[in-house]
């Protein structure tokens, strides 16, 4: 059987730690977390979906203060303030980071809005089991 470890996939340094150790696992090296040394280990990160399932979606199946409980813990932001607040990166260094990112993301749209949709015929390819004569 494969082996199979659960993660707060809200703790960024939980996710890395299980990683590395899953790797180390997968090479046959070990890596802690139970399981035989070598091969394949599902990696299950439990994380919370803040936004709603579409556009669609009213999203009224949970409560405000149930989403802004799991905001509290949202990744990012607790990354930057552990790194900031260990010395590892100022403030100066965070914010520039931000600005970068969000940089990024805002050229990653432009480049999507300006491709071509994807044809209507490669959309629906692998759906369903398409047989090979």
């Amino acid at each position: 059987a494969m082996p199979a470890w659960s993660v707060d996939g809200m703790d960024v340094t939980a996710v890395e730690r299980a990683a590395r150790g899953a790797a180390a696992q997968a090479r046959g090296g070990g890596g802690g977390g139970g399981g035989g040394g070598g091969g394949p280990i599902f990696l299950e990160l439990r994380t919370y979906r803040f936004r709603t399932h579409s556009m669609y979606d009213a999203g009224r199946y949970r409560s405000k203060e149930e989403v802004a409980a799991w905001r509290r813990r949202d990744p990012i932001p607790a990354l930057r303030s552990s790194l900031i607040a260990q010395g590892a990166i100022s403030e100066a260094q965070a914010a520039e980071i931000d600005l970068a990112v969000a940089a990024e993301v805002q050229d990653a749209v432009q480049y999507a809005s300006a491709g071509d949709f994807e044809p209507v015929a490669d959309l629906e390819r692998f759906v369903y089991c398409e047989q090979q004569r």
